[in-house]
C-alpha cells in the first residue's frame, strides 16, 4: 500500500459525472483541497461493446445518444487547470473506509491510498438488464428508448411504440403510467407483457377500447436489431411469430454502481439508493459521508438534477469544513 497524498485533503469525491464534477469545482473555488476520482469503474469503455449485463446509467436529458463521460471529460480537465485546489485522477477506487480519527481513506486497484476529512459519493448508478435474449445487444446499440421523448422530434407521431412491460414495468401502476405516457407520444402502442396474463387482463380493464393500445401476451423469445433503421427491433415470440417494431421503450431497474455504500454500511432507500438526510443536506447515515447524483436518486436521473445536487453537495460540505476550521468548538458543544 502506498500513500499517494502528501497531506490529508479536505474532500475525496468518488465519481466524475455531473454531480461529482460540479461539487469539485464549487469546493475548489471556495479554497478547499479536493481530490476527484473520475469513477469507481471504467466508465470510458466503448459503449458499443457489451462487456457485462449492466452498463453505466445514461442521463435522460442526454437522450442516451451522448455518453456522459464524453460530455464531462473536458469539464474535468478544465477543473484541473483552473483550480489549484482540485486534483483529478482516473484511478479506479475499489475500497473506502473510515479511520479511527474520523477521517476517510480511499484505495485504488493498485494499492495507492488517499485520505481526507470528508468523503463524497457521486459514483452513479447502472441499469439491470432483463433476462431476454438479445436485449443487451439492442440496449448497447441504443435501440431501446428509456423515455418516449428521447428519439428524434415527432418521430413517433405516426408510428407504433412498443412497450416492454417487464421488470419494474410489470407492476400494474407502473405499467399503466408508462403505457399512457407512451400513447401521448405515439400514434399507437403495443404492450408486451412477456407471458403475464394477469397483467394483461388488468391493463385491458383500465385502457379505453378506442385508445389504440394493443396488448401482446405471448412470451418474448428474443430481441434482434432490425436492418431498416437504427431504432428498429425485431421481437421474436415464443409461438414462432415475429413482429418488427420501429421503436421500443423500456426502462430497466437501477442499482448502485459502486460497492461503497456496502463497505461503509450506509442506509439505503426502498429503491436501493443511498439515503440522504433531510436534516443535514446530502449527509448519509454515516457522519462525514455525503452522497449526490444518481447514487442518491435512482428513480429520477437527469442531468439538471445531478448538477443541482452537485452544487448542493458543495455547499453542505463547505459549511461543514468551514465550521470545523473557524467555529468555536466550545460554543458548538453547548
Amino acid at each position: 500500500m502506498c500513500d499517494s497524498s502528501q497531506s490529508t485533503a479536505d474532500v475525496l469525491i468518488i465519481g466524475g459525472g455531473p454531480a461529482g464534477s460540479n461539487a469539485a469545482w464549487e469546493l475548489g473555488q471556495a479554497h478547499h483541497r479536493v481530490i476527484l476520482f473520475n469513477a469507481s469503474i471504467d466508465r470510458l469503455r466503448d459503449p458499443d461493446v457489451n462487456t457485462a449485463s449492466t452498463r453505466p446509467a445514461l442521463d435522460l436529458l442526454l437522450h442516451s445518444r451522448r455518453k456522459t463521460p464524453d460530455v464531462f471529460r473536458p469539464f474535468r480537465q478544465e477543473i484541473g487547470k483552473e483550480s489549484s485546489e482540485v486534483s483529478v485522477h482516473n484511478q479506479r477506487i475499489t475500497q473506502v473506509q473510515r479511520l479511527s480519527n474520523g477521517f476517510f481513506q480511499a484505495e485504488d486497484d493498485v494499492g495507492h491510498v488517499w485520505t481526507a476529512k470528508v468523503l463524497v459519493l457521486a459514483d452513479g448508478a447502472e441499469e439491470i438488464l432483463p433476462d431476454i435474449d438479445g436485449y443487451d445487444t439492442c440496449w448497447e446499440q441504443q435501440r431501446i428508448l428509456t423515455h418516449p421523448a428521447e428519439d428524434e422530434p415527432r418521430s413517433l407521431i405516426s408510428s407504433c411504440l412498443a412497450v416492454l412491460a417487464v421488470g419494474d414495468l410489470a407492476e400494474l401502476t407502473m405499467a399503466l403510467h408508462t403505457v399512457w405516457q407512451a400513447r401521448q407520444f405515439a400514434a399507437s402502442v403495443r404492450v408486451y407483457t412477456h407471458g403475464d396474463e394477469d397483467l394483461a387482463r388488468a391493463l385491458e380493464t383500465r385502457i379505453s377500447p378506442d385508445a389504440r393500445i394493443a396488448i401482446q401476451t405471448t412470451p418474448i423469445q428474443s430481441l434482434q436489431p432490425g436492418s431498416d433503421s437504427p431504432s428498429q427491433v425485431v421481437v421474436h415470440l415464443a409461438d414462432g411469430s415475429s413482429i418488427v417494431e420501429s421503436h421500443v421503450y423500456h426502462r430497466p431497474a437501477s442499482q448502485l454502481q459502486g460497492p461503497f455504500a456496502r463497505q461503509l454500511n450506509l442506509e439505503l432507500t426502498e429503491s436501493g439508493a443511498i439515503r440522504i438526510s433531510a436534516r443535514v443536506p446530502y449527509m448519509t447515515s454515516l457522519d462525514g459521508v455525503y452522497a449526490g447524483g444518481d447514487c442518491a436518486s435512482l428513480g429520477q436521473r437527469t442531468l439538471f438534477k445531478a448538477l443541482a445536487m452537485g452544487q448542493g453537495l458543495a455547499a453542505a460540505v463547505a459549511a461543514r469544513l468551514e465550521r470545523g476550521n473557524w467555529g468555536n468548538a466550545v460554543e458548538e458543544q453547548d
